[in-house]
């Protein structure tokens, strides 16, 4: 069945409407505090304007950096030193000034990344590959081809590499060297959001979201389904109304799984059994973020949301930049943080949801959500330009 890419349709409908009210000014904020800039890079095109999930990684000391046009990059995280370039157009590690020399209008599509796994630096592209890079070195280990477009990170564990693929399709790899283990294929509505939710592999399964508004559960053993459950259900006279898909990744504690669908419901369930044990009124595409008790929640129009894990219970609100296209939330310290489509990085008071701070870096803007490993902030722009804070 067609699946038709509608995420910039709707980000152009809601700028249209708000365009025609208003025009949308960013509320008045106090800076508490200046974080403290480590270090920037351009890091080579980045993902233009494409909607592409393509985040850095960062691993063992080193942050990983990608352009959709192909070039995956490694720096020392703490000085910003160059490590390695790998271009997956040449498949050859290339010097710097090769690589500015090399440059051409030709594009491996990576979005799907950047992720790692028994070993390897793990990312996909749209043209349908699952690529494994020696972290270390940049040196390829091995290619596979997958039946559709890889439009989220690979994720690694229980002894294989699952890939949720723009076709429908899951897709479990070995790690030695990227050949199929099983694969798995979903029925998809005929119109979708452009992306997908990216598996959680947890012991004996794996947790997977679908466009069709589906959570389910797979045997990791040989892809068969232990379990699927609807958590949103198409409505409305319009296709665009009856969206329903799960593209924000699951998020599992124990034996319960978090998620959250688009024109849908926020849902807990029994990962053993899919059984609802609470449900409550939020929709998003992004990825949600957890902290000891508390979820948190960038809603598909730009409001954010903290509400307790264990009963739904909203614990506070902030809808003062609903409108400005957010990316996901990533919490820093006692902060939650995203940045916007102009280019700003917003921090809020993660205990009571108050603005306390906001920065302007790169105004490509952001689409993917800042990475952190709990002492540096990496921020990433459209246009490839890197940020690395440190805790304000």
């Amino acid at each position: 069945m067609r699946t038709l890419c509608v995420l910039t349709v709707l980000l152009t409908l809601v700028a249209g409407c708000s365009s025609k009210k208003e025009k949308l000014v960013l509320p008045a904020v106090t800076n508490q505090f200046q974080p403290v800039l480590l270090w920037d890079h351009t890091a080579a095109d980045g993902v233009q304007h494409f909607d592409s999930s393509l985040r850095p990684l960062i691993l063992d000391g080193k942050l990983f950096a990608a352009s959709r046009t192909g070039v995956i990059t490694a720096f020392e995280l703490e000085t910003g030193n160059r490590v390695w370039t790998y271009d997956t157009r040449s498949d050859s590690v290339i010097g710097f000034w090769r690589l500015l020399a090399y440059r051409s209008k030709d594009t491996a599509r990576v979005s799907g990344g950047l992720s790692h796994g028994f070993g390897h630096l793990l990312f996909g592209t749209e043209n349908g590959e699952v690529i494994a890079l020696d972290p270390a070195t940049g040196e390829r280990r091995w290619l596979s081809k997958v039946p559709g477009e890889v439009l989220a990170a690979p994720a690694a564990g229980d002894g294989m590499i699952v890939v949720n693929t723009g076709s429908g399709t899951i897709v479990a790899l070995n790690p030695a060297d990227g050949s199929r283990r099983w694969a798995y294929e979903q029925e998809l509505p005929a119109l979708t959001i452009r992306g997908v939710a990216e598996p959680v592999i947890v012991p004996g399964g794996v947790v997977f979201g679908s466009g069709a508004g589906k959570v389910g559960v797979l045997i990791s053993e040989h892809g068969l389904p232990a379990w699927e459950e609807v958590v949103a259900t198409p409505q409305g006279a319009t296709d665009l109304a009856r969206l329903v898909d799960v593209d924000a990744r699951p998020i599992v504690v124990g034996n319960t799984i978090y998620a959250i669908a688009y024109n849908g419901e926020l849902l807990a369930m029994e990962l053993n059994s899919g059984r609802t044990l609470w449900k409550r009124d939020y929709a998003s595409f992004r990825n949600m973020a957890l902290a000891d008790t508390v979820l948190y929640i960038v809603d598909s129009v730009g409001r954010v949301y903290a509400v307790d894990r264990r009963n739904g219970q909203e614990l506070w609100s902030q809808n003062a930049l609903e409108r400005h296209f957010l990316t996901a939330p990533t919490i820093f310290g006692d902060y939650l943080v995203f940045g916007d489509s102009k280019g700003y990085l917003h921090w809020l008071d993660r205990r009571t949801g108050d603005m306390v701070a906001r920065h302007q870096f790169h105004r490509s803007g952001f689409y993917v959500a800042p990475v952190t490993n709990g002492n540096y902030l990496v921020l990433q722009s459209r246009n490839g330009e890197l940020v690395v804070l440190q805790q304000p």
